[in-house]
Order: structure tokens, then C-alpha cells, then sequence
């Protein structure tokens, strides 16, 4: 876990792919100064180049988290099913602010199997104290003198698929003191309402389907980056990529779409954090499509 947390922080020191170098963190009321240096007249905007580039980032990366954020879930039409609940604590070192999905066990008791899912995965809050302890360890935070605290969000998205079939994707963004960008994280859980199980990658799609799905990822990936739909400094899925997020899949409508963590397929200031694989382009890989007529 340190491992983890170590090369994260790295990550955000030296950015991902051609990110930019990042400057030295200023408070609201400094961007906002910054911004209006930027906006004089065009001979002074070589001056700042710079700083143009770092403000476009941030405006980008801004841009994306909203996008995630007020992005259309089916939360309004599951009412009864799912109750969304809450957890804050707040301490001279960290925040944690988790919002999470929880399943009504009065409409069936088996519900408990995904409910008890995301408590044992996400809601240790007590080891997840220990690691931002150790992790400021590890930083040399021996007089645990902070200009920012640590943040640890969590938030989700949930979406209602046919036959008896919940999706959703968990979203969790880590801000580090000291660090310029916070990074965002991705959980997608498919559970069966009916069966009580989770859904993964071989329960969706057919056996030996891995490397179909995998270059069918990566056409779309390169079709969008040729069409500008994709950021250019975007790339295509490493193989060893895809093996380790092959069940980060949510399914929604007509698409199964894709989450992958910051740095994986474009640089965090932009890009996405997902691709959407239209239900049409593999409709011959999906077993529910494939099942044979029970003949009696």
C-alpha cells in the first residue's frame, strides 16, 4: 500500500505522459490575479506563457471533474432500492467525506451481500486513517505541519440495467497536502438483485472475449483521438492495463461504459476518465445475447 501511495504522490510531482511541470500552488484569490494578468492585451501574453499553460490545465481538469460529477444517473428512479448514505469526519490532518450507495434490506434481506461489500471495501475508516498517518510518515511529516489537510472523497454514480442488474461506479478523489492536483480513483460494481451475486467480466462476456473487447476499446480510443472527440495527448490501453481493469465496467442504456483511474489512457488535466462502448459493436461477444433456446 505504501508502494500505492508512494508512486501516486509521484505521479502528481511529475505528471503523467506530457503533463506540464507544475508551479508552485497559489490560493484562490492568487489564480484569480493570475487570471486577470492573462486576460491584458496579446504582446504581454508571451510573458506568461507559463502560467497560461498551467491555468488551462487547471481549467481543463476543472471542466472534466463537473463533467463526472453532473453526469445523469437513474438515483432518482431507485428510490426504494437504494438509499444513499453519508460519512464525515474531520480532523487537524484529514477530511473524509464519503457519500456511498446502500441497498434496501426491508425489500429483501440478501441485499446484505452488497451492503456489506462496500462497508468492508470502503467505509475501514480506521485503516484508512493509518495509511494518510503512514503516508505523511513516509513524506517526512515528522511535526505534522500542514498548510492543507489530506481529503478523501467518495461519491457514486448508479445506473438501473434490465433484468433484475444494478451498475455503479464509485468514484473516489484523494487530495494530498502539499500536492498541486488531487487524483481520482475507479470502482465499478455490477450485482445481480435476483441471484444476491456480483457480476464480473466472464459473467458478462463471452469465454476467451478479452482481447475482442480489448482492441475494441482501443479503435475507439484512436477513432477519437483522430476525430478531436479525444484529446490528442490521450493514448491507447496497455495490454497489462486492460487485464487490471477488464471488470471496471459499468452498464448504462445502450453502452458499457469503461472507468479507468488518472495517467491510465490521458493525462489527468484532461481527456476522460472513461470510454463508452456502444452495446451494437459487441453485441456477438455478450453471453446474454449468445444463450441457447432451452429445447424441451
Amino acid at each position: 500500500m505504501k508502494t500505492l501511495i508512494t508512486c501516486l504522490i509521484l505521479l502528481s510531482l511529475v505528471g503523467c505522459k506530457n503533463e506540464a511541470s507544475p508551479q508552485i500552488t497559489s490560493d484562490p484569490k492568487e489564480i484569480e490575479a493570475d487570471q486577470n494578468i492573462n486576460e491584458k492585451p496579446k504582446d504581454t501574453l508571451i510573458v506568461f506563457s507559463g502560467e497560461t499553460q498551467e491555468l488551462d490545465q487547471e481549467k481543463t481538469k476543472s471542466i472534466k471533474r463537473e463533467l463526472l460529477i453532473k453526469a445523469d444517473d437513474d438515483k432518482s428512479q431507485l428510490q426504494q432500492l437504494v438509499v444513499s448514505k453519508e460519512f464525515y469526519k474531520e480532523e487537524d490532518l484529514y477530511i473524509l467525506d464519503y457519500k456511498y450507495p446502500y441497498l434496501n434490506e426491508k425489500i429483501d434481506s440478501k441485499y446484505a451481500v452488497f451492503n456489506n461489500f462496500i462497508k468492508d471495501n470502503y467505509l475501514n475508516i480506521e485503516k484508512t486513517e493509518n495509511q494518510i498517518l503512514e503516508d505523511k510518515e513516509l513524506l517526512c511529516d515528522t511535526l505534522k505541519i500542514n498548510r492543507f489537510r489530506d481529503k478523501r472523497i467518495i461519491d457514486y454514480k448508479i445506473f438501473d440495467v434490465k433484468k433484475n442488474l444494478i451498475s455503479v461506479v464509485l468514484y473516489k478523489e484523494n487530495y494530498y497536502s502539499g500536492m498541486l492536483h488531487s487524483t481520482y480513483l475507479f470502482d465499478c460494481v455490477n450485482f445481480d438483485l435476483k441471484k444476491h451475486n456480483f457480476v464480473y467480466f466472464n459473467d458478462f462476456f463471452e469465454t476467451g472475449s478479452e482481447d475482442a473487447v480489448f482492441k475494441i476499446i482501443n479503435t475507439i480510443i484512436k477513432e477519437s483521438i483522430a476525430s478531436g472527440a479525444l484529446y490528442y495527448d490521450c493514448w491507447e490501453l496497455s495490454e497489462g492495463d486492460f487485464k487490471a481493469y477488464k471488470n471496471n465496467f459499468v452498464v448504462n442504456d445502450d453502452v458499457v461504459e469503461y472507468y479507468f483511474d488518472d495517467c491510465v489512457i490521458c493525462p489527468s488535466y484532461t481527456g476522460t476518465y472513461s470510454i463508452e462502448v456502444p452495446i451494437k459493436k459487441i453485441l456477438h461477444l455478450l453471453k446474454k445475447y449468445n444463450d441457447r433456446p432451452i429445447i424441451s
